[in-house]
């Protein structure tokens, strides 16, 4: 089974290390079988792997070298909990590591620094952070615990709860309220007046409550008081989900890795279980969920060290627990079905995964707690990367845009084709703005992947809904890579310009997504190819002036090794064209007849029988563009607006269905970055990006969805509504076209096979 992260990602020579220090610590036994024979053993975890893990510098892997730290970047403590999440490791690296001594790092007593942090990064201490309440949920603020101000010492009264493994801990960092605000008070485990108790949780750890009676804390252990100890919580906390987020995906990885290698090697019905499409699909999911949570936690750690505001840490901290909460709990319940039932049974690995992913899911915020976090402060206009507004580069093409693209264009009932936008295409082309992704020596923008996320965002914003440029965003990268120079010379100005339009000759009526078994035969003949054959679903090909195309030209070859790729003009006799009426009403698809039709020999994009390749190549392109959140994006602004003018705004049941489109959009945004930069960086894509296609295909159908139910009788008429002066929407006609998306470019089902094959590995039915 390949891992996506080790095609896609570039670590550090840092991140490296750490990893290969990880992976040989956990290994021969300490792993999952330790898990396993700790499970309900106090404190939990061992003390003396806990002691070896601090002499590796993992303990004080954040911590100033002052204090005998290694002053390490979040990222790196994020692999470090990866492996350990992976391998079901209990010992407190977020609990003492992150909270402990984040705390006190943060916070400006420094004799309680001095005295304590180096002792906490050798394994000698342990320092928990006790702030959670009986009944008072996530709310750090509302503390009943109270602290009466004495001369010199506050004394300490009131419970606190769901503090992890606490039975090892030296000391515990307590929150309370001091009448005007909250305030951090260092208690040793053995103070007067202190009592644990410990109560098991499902995974065979230990949730500690502490009951404070008369505790005395002196001046001297008051940690952080009034806005700094809201602040130094605040951080702390939303560290730590970072921190669970980072050991869930390495949970992820390895349930994945369990059930796969239990589908190759389980036989029924006399061959492995993992050749059945059923289990194959379940297990493609299982890793576009991994992929969409891992990219989301890269995404948001890259910034985490960046100057975020404390609100935007919240934001970013609460998209990543919800996703990555969501997808562990799918992965992990999917996996005890694939396992049957030996899944049900605590013999099986798989259960173990299932309940730590339980814990973290439920430590510091659930799914719906944090979507609702992230919806309120959405609402109060936090946001961050891609939401945070446009690239300063694009600012002025953002106006432009706003200012000169036509009113009577924007928000149309129906995607509108090259021939009625030609006007405004031209516009573009002589603001340079037609090819985005090219690069500049070739008349294109040379954009990063984030910033041509952003232009689309621009496009959307301003209700621009035309027809794909395919020889901008599939055709002029393929020549640019495999053409001639009279190729290039030829083609690419005019795909520039919108002189020349575009259409794509891929499938056919007995082949669909199977490329390979095309039969539209191309035969040399002089210095001519003779094309005999039929496409379909060549959209928009009634108003192209020009067609790229496969073809076969040796029959006697391996499939993939006979095909070519033509470029041919669609006014060649012998070239029929007729449009299919599709559910809208509209008729974008056609089939595109070849009857002796006679293709100049030059027309040959790349060498004879080699086109394979290049169709490879060219598909990349196409799911790039099917997988960016744009397609899914647009119809999502559309339904906000949309719900604002019929006061769903304030519907709970609509805000929560809404909040969780929104995160998967962004969360898609995230995935499509990732893999647009690792495109740029030279590492050729292939089945990866079969994960994008399957979200925003099937994301769009939900938005969809969910703009059906918003209209009631509305959204089945047959009309365009008026949502304000500048936006329309036809609800019925989103709606369908949605279903078309998880079929074209490739349906979903094809998708799943393909990541199955060529990602998991998984066996042929």
């Amino acid at each position: 089974m390949m891992k996506l992260s080790d095609t896609l990602d570039t670590p550090t020579d840092e991140q490296r290390m750490i990893a290969d220090s990880a992976r040989a610590f956990f290994a021969d036994g300490r792993g999952v079988p330790r898990a396993r024979a700790l499970r309900g053993s106090q404190p939990g975890y061992s003390p003396e792997l806990w002691r070896e893990m601090a002499e590796l510098g993992w303990v004080g892997l954040l911590v100033p070298e002052a204090f005998g730290g290694s002053a390490g970047r979040f990222e790196e403590f994020a692999v470090l909990a990866e492996h350990k999440g992976a391998a079901l490791a209990s010992e407190p690296l977020l609990e003492a590591g992150l909270q402990g001594a984040g705390v006190l790092m943060q916070a400006g007593n420094e004799p309680l620094k001095q005295a304590w942090l180096p002792q906490i990064v050798a394994g000698e201490k342990t320092v928990l952070l006790a702030w959670q309440e009986p009944g008072r949920g996530q709310n750090a603020a509302a503390q009943s615990v109270r602290a009466a101000l004495q001369v010199n010492e506050a004394v300490l009264n009131g419970i606190k709860c769901f503090v992890p493994n606490g039975a090892a801990a030296d000391a515990f960092i307590v929150s309370a309220w001091d009448g005007t605000s909250v305030t951090l008070y260092l208690v040793p485990a053995d103070a007067p007046g202190l009592t644990l108790r410990h109560q098991r949780r499902v995974d065979g750890g230990y949730w500690t409550e502490l009951t404070l009676n008369d505790v005395r804390a002196g001046a001297e252990n008051t940690v952080a008081a009034g806005q700094e100890a809201g602040q130094v919580l605040q951080r702390v906390l939303d560290d730590t989900r970072m921190g669970i987020c980072a050991e869930l995906v390495g949970l992820m990885d390895a349930v994945l890795a369990l059930a796969v290698e239990h589908l190759k090697t389980r036989e029924q019905f006399g061959r492995p279980i993992g050749s059945f499409q059923a289990l194959q699909h379940r297990a493609v999911d299982q890793l576009v969920q991994i992929e969409i949570a891992r990219s989301v936690l890269l995404r948001n750690l890259a910034l985490w060290e960046t100057s975020l505001t404390a609100e935007q840490r919240a934001l970013a901290a609460s998209q990543t627990k919800a996703r990555c909460v969501d997808a562990a709990l799918a992965v992990t319940k999917s996996a005890i079905q694939m396992f049957g039932g030996m899944g049900y049974t605590d013999e099986v690995d798989t259960g173990l995964y299932l309940k730590r992913a339980m814990v973290l899911g439920a430590w510091l915020g659930g799914v719906d707690w944090h979507r609702k976090r992230y919806a309120d402060l959405r609402s109060r206009g936090v946001c961050i990367d891609m939401a945070q507004g446009i690239d300063p580069e694009l600012q002025e093409v953002s106006a432009w845009i706003e200012e000169n693209f036509p009113e009577a264009l924007r928000f149309p009932d129906h995607r509108l084709d090259s021939s009625v936008a030609a006007d405004w295409l031209e516009r573009l082309h002589a603001k340079g703005l037609a090819a985005p992704g090219w690069p500049k020596e070739y008349g294109g923008m040379g954009l990063t992947a984030y910033q041509q996320v952003q232009f689309q965002e621009i496009c959307d914003r301003a209700g621009m809904n035309i027809a794909p440029n395919l020889g901008a965003s599939m055709l002029g990268p393929l020549l640019i890579q495999y053409g001639t120079e009279a190729q290039k010379n030829e083609h690419l100005p005019k795909i520039l310009s919108g002189e020349v339009r575009w259409c794509q000759g891929y499938s056919e009526p007995g082949a669909g997504s199977d490329l390979a078994n095309i039969r539209t035969t191309a035969v040399l003949d002089g210095d001519a190819f003779v094309v005999n054959g039929q496409k379909i679903w060549t959209s928009f090909a009634y108003d192209a002036q020009k067609i790229f195309m496969l073809v076969r030209t040796d029959s006697s070859a391996r499939k993939q090794d006979g095909i070519s790729f033509l470029l041919a003009d669609m006014d060649t006799p012998g070239i029929t064209i007729r449009r299919i009426v599709n559910l809208t009403g509209s008729a974008e698809f056609c089939e595109v007849f070849f009857d002796n039709v006679r293709v100049p020999r030059e027309n040959l994009v790349g060498p004879l029988n080699g086109g394979w390749k290049m169709a490879k190549s060219l598909l990349g392109s196409e799911r790039i563009m099917l997988g960016s959140p744009r397609l899914a994006k647009y119809p999502l602004n559309l339904l906000a607006a949309y719900a604002q003018t019929r006061g769903l705004t304030e519907d709970p049941c609509f805000q929560m269905r809404y909040t969780q489109l929104e995160l998967e959009v962004e969360d898609l945004g995230a995935a499509f970055i990732r893999m647009v930069e690792a495109m740029r960086r030279g590492q050729p894509l292939g089945a990866e990006i079969s994960v994008l296609k399957l979200w925003v295909t099937e994301t769009f159908q939900r938005v969809a969805d969910l703009i059906l139910a918003a209209g009631d009788e509305i959204a089945a008429s047959d009309e365009t509504c008026t949502i304000d002066e500048h936006q329309r929407m036809h609800p019925a006609n989103l709606f369908l076209a949605a279903r078309a998306a998880t079929i074209y470019g490739g349906s979903s089902e094809i998708q799943r096979n393909i990541l199955a094959k060529q990602i998991l590995r998984l066996p042929n039915g």
